[in-house]
């Protein structure tokens, strides 16, 4: 198994910061957040963060696209707990043609409980599509450096 970079475990490395406040409905019997929360968690980063990239209203759907989920990870590194708030880190790891992958790592307390890689990719009604001008300028903006995985 191949471990996150140190690069990809510090919160200063990404552009954006979603904050979520953890759940009650979230804990299992030892006061940790489940696992599948913590992929609810990092959806609403997503989501978050396609919307400060593209404005209210220019998200891809907005337009007759639509942005899709094609796969995901996500490496558990610490337990979460509840109560508390988590904070993700979301930059862009690599740009093609009609995909993109989102870095992004959670911290509680100062501390990496997560990373993941989301690859999202844009479509309309007949399948995949270039990625427009426009959406590509604005997440050039945001490429991170990533380092070698361990």
């Amino acid at each position: 198994m191949t471990r996150p970079s140190p690069e990809r475990q510090a919160l200063e490395l990404y552009p954006f910061k979603v904050e979520i406040l953890a759940r009650y409905a979230d804990v299992d019997p030892l006061w940790h957040i489940n696992n599948v929360a913590i992929a609810q968690y990092y959806e609403e980063a997503r989501v978050t963060t396609t919307r400060r990239i593209m404005g209210e209203g220019r998200i891809p759907t907005a337009s007759g696209l639509r942005l899709l989920l094609a796969k995901q990870s996500i490496d558990y590194l610490r337990e979460a707990g509840y109560p508390g708030k988590l904070t993700v880190g979301v930059g862009v790891l690599r740009i093609g043609n009609s995909s993109y992958t989102l870095g992004m790592a959670m911290f509680q307390d100062g501390r990496c409980v997560s990373v993941s890689d989301a690859v999202l990719v844009v479509a309309d009604a007949r399948g995949p599509i270039r990625l427009p001008e426009d959406y590509r300028d604005r997440l050039a903006a945001l490429v991170i450096e990533s380092g070698p995985q361990s």
